[in-house]
């Protein structure tokens, strides 16, 4: 594709990958780049929210999701000091949502979903081993420059969005800092077919577990669960990985005999970051470029996608027409404070509930979900934040 009039996303994420098939639904040439020679198996992230399901279902690819995911009613807080637990029943957001439920399915199966819907399309095109290094523009463009296979190129565009990670080279490029902090701790992600639903009663789909200076997070999948959990300070992720250490840590989940069946495990450091601006011209950050967080309530890839959306959306007005050039300003606005004020201060309100070692202060507060968690109407409120809904609509 070589018209200069298109729009160039960087990253085939989730969020590259959503916002790409929705300028494209809308007549609006993509070019969607990926660094790596395929689409990345990332197996982090794999909650999707109500309103990402609304999304998707206005992309035309929900039902593909929900075919390969599971569906998932009730998710669970759990303290095994004080034998507490908590059921969050999504069902009271049925009058709120058409999708009252959170669907596990891991996110690479959503790139897999979209990349083969642009692949039909004409005006798009997604191009493997290609990778932004640094982005020029005036008023007429942006050219980002690209590292491929055959060496250096430019690709040309009328805006450029960058949905290129965490480590965005692109935001680097435009000198956009990304305050905040990185946690002491690396935090190990497992997948196994082991039947915990077998050693512990009532287990939801989706079960924060908190214990005496440990706490773990299990997610079911299709086939297999997949468990969450802090490492020891000062672990290297070389370290984390070799599979004593794994095993070690499995053992403080569920104390078995012999050894746990590992069949995937990543070690990771975690950030609670934001970028001081999502604009810079025509350049904006998205998703993990933009905005990073632990994933205990899986907001991070959720709010990426509602990034994607929001943003294409006012593209799309921009480029028909509708509107000025100016409403492109709103992205900021409207996005940067739901991460900071909403999705950095909840993750961060997560992961202290699940270290809180002070009897006192941890039995008052499980008095208080367990209250809120009978009460419909004061569920639905809770639920309506803690699924993103609340600060979508916002």
């Amino acid at each position: 594709m070589n018209n200069v009039d298109r729009v160039i996303i960087a990253g085939a994420g989730p969020v590259g990958c959503a916002s790409a098939l929705y300028l494209a639904q809308n007549d609006i040439p993509v070019t969607l780049i990926e660094s790596c020679d395929s689409l990345p198996e990332d197996l982090r992230a794999s909650t999707f929210h109500s309103p990402t399901l609304e999304m998707l279902d206005d992309l035309g690819v929900v039902d593909k999701v929900i075919e390969q995911g599971l569906v998932c009613p009730i998710w669970q807080q759990r303290d095994t000091r004080d034998d507490w637990s908590v059921n969050w029943d999504l069902s009271v957001l049925k009058e709120d949502t058409n999708y009252p439920y959170r669907i596990q399915c891991e996110q690479f199966k959503l790139t897999r979903i979209i990349v083969a819907e642009l692949e039909k399309m004409e005006n798009a095109e997604v191009l493997f081993n290609v990778k932004g290094v640094g982005a020029d523009q005036d008023e007429h463009g942006v050219t980002l420059k690209v590292n491929t296979v055959d060496g250096h190129e430019e690709l040309k565009g009328r805006y450029l969005i960058a949905s290129d990670g965490a480590s965005s080279t692109i935001r680097v490029s435009q000198d956009i800092k990304f305050p905040g902090l990185t946690f002491p701790e690396l935090w190990l992600t497992v997948s196994s077919k082991f039947e915990f639903e077998d050693h512990f009663e009532n287990l939801a789909p989706v079960a924060y577990f908190a214990m005496e200076n440990f706490w773990f997070l299990l997610l079911r999948v299709p086939g297999l669960w997949r468990v969450l959990m802090p490492s020891h300070q000062g672990q290297t992720a070389e370290m984390l990985v070799q599979e004593n250490s794994v095993q070690e840590l499995m053992h403080r989940v569920v104390p078995i005999e012999g050894k746990f069946e590992i069949l995937h495990r990543t070690a990771y450091p975690v950030h609670q970051r934001v970028a001081e601006s999502y604009r810079s011209g025509r350049i904006f950050l998205a998703g993990d470029a933009a905005h990073i967080n632990n994933p205990l309530g899986g907001m991070g890839m959720n709010g990426g996608v509602h990034d994607g959306i929001n943003l294409s959306k006012k593209i799309v007005s921009v480029w028909r027409g509708d509107a000025e050039e100016s409403l492109l300003d709103l992205y900021e606005k409207e996005r940067l404070p739901v991460a900071t004020e909403y999705v950095q201060k909840t993750t961060l309100r997560n992961k202290a509930m699940l270290e809180q070692n002070n009897p006192i202060l941890r039995k008052a507060r499980q008095k208080e979900l367990s209250a809120i968690a009978s009460n419909p109407m004061k569920a639905r409120e809770y639920l309506l934040e803690s699924s993103m809904i609340a600060s979508f609509k916002n």
